[in-house]
């Protein structure tokens, strides 16, 4: 599912079914494949939660497996965007330190007027990086009443109103400066969709019986497709009610019946879907996803763009690329971290 996210956000991004060809509306419906996003999200949710909420964390060993599984590889790759930007684009004029020290501490995606700096689409490493901070204390809170599933999500939504419309409506550098920013781009907007994807690990760690109902796979897909459309129709982009009602579809209703309910299919039943996910070819898809996330735009499309446009051609140089990333560079960094440091 990982690679299956990536590649949605990349289609989304290289939209290759013109209005001209494909018709306006069809066009439209693939502009909607952010929600690969949504995803990774839910996804973050469903799996931390399943691997940490019936054990007692040790809060060092956790702390350094989060960082060894997603910062090397971001640090290594946010600082090779920023020297080609230095030595291509910025002929002789000093590389922005205050824009790299945001994006390496991964503060810029608190920022309005910096979530595009570096590394565009690692604004959503911000998200994950806070979900991380702050699963420990939610899981415990969780586990002393399950209300907390709901009344958490709530609350960051009120600290999203509370923050971008009397505390920081005038910070500098667009600091939490505006709701529907960070309804869209912040942990405090988005914290549904990883609650879904612990709701839906609680349910599983509690209930190991086989469900009656054989269609969840079906249903979460049907909700997705209708969700796709509804997003399709309202903008998610306007800042007036046609915008709240795309948030609402993206950070609720699509999540919450679609990716958990296809999640909870993908579990439990086997389907195509679930034999063509778990194909050692995905497996692998899936392992190097992370690296084809944080590179389907920026420099190495620059430079391949030096040789094709070709949209396929792309895709296929950069999974190859990203896999040997994750071969040569990610895993056994990751490794030798986790089994040095998050032991002793």
């Amino acid at each position: 599912m990982r690679a299956i996210a990536a590649y949605m956000v990349f289609i989304h991004h290289f939209n290759p079914f013109s209005k001209e060809v494909f018709g306006e509306r069809f066009h439209s419906f693939i502009n909607q494949f952010h929600i690969g996003v949504t995803i990774f999200f839910v996804l973050s949710g469903f799996l931390i939660c399943y691997n940490y909420y019936e054990k007692k964390i040790n809060f060092k060993e956790y702390f350094i497996k989060r960082f060894a599984r997603i910062y090397p590889v971001f640090f290594l790759l946010t600082t090779l965007t920023f020297f080609y930007h230095y030595f291509y684009f910025s002929k002789g004029i000093n590389i922005d330190f205050r824009d790299y020290l945001f994006n390496i501490t991964f503060l810029k995606g608190f920022f309005n007027d910096l979530k595009f700096t570096g590394i565009a689409q690692s604004w959503s490493l911000t998200v994950e990086e806070v979900f991380y901070l702050l699963a420990p204390i939610m899981f415990l809170l969780i586990k002393k009443s399950k209300i907390w599933l709901f009344i958490l999500p709530i609350g960051f939504l009120v600290i999203s109103w509370l923050a971008s419309s009397f505390l920081f409506d005038k910070a500098p550098l667009g600091f939490m400066n505006d709701f529907f920013f960070v309804l869209n781009y912040t942990f405090f907007g988005r914290a549904t969709e990883f609650f879904c994807g612990i709701g839906l690990a609680i349910f599983f760690l509690k209930n190991k019986k086989q469900l009656k109902f054989k269609y969840f796979t079906h249903l979460g897909l049907f909700f997705i497709i209708v969700s796709l459309y509804l997003l399709t129709i309202f903008d998610i982009n306007k800042k007036n009610y046609e915008g709240q009602i795309a948030i609402t579809v993206n950070n609720l209703i699509l999540p919450l019946l679609g990716i958990t309910t296809l999640f909870l299919g993908l579990i439990r039943e086997k389907t195509i879907f679930s034999r063509f996910l778990s194909n050692s070819v995905m497996v692998k898809l899936g392992k190097s996803s992370y690296v084809f996330y944080l590179i389907h735009m920026g420099v190495f499309v620059a430079l391949l763009n030096k040789v094709t446009t070709n949209l396929f051609f792309h895709f296929i140089v950069l999974n190859c690329i990203a896999f040997l990333f994750y071969k040569f560079f990610e895993h056994p960094v990751h490794l030798f971290i986790k089994n040095k440091y998050a032991k002793n």
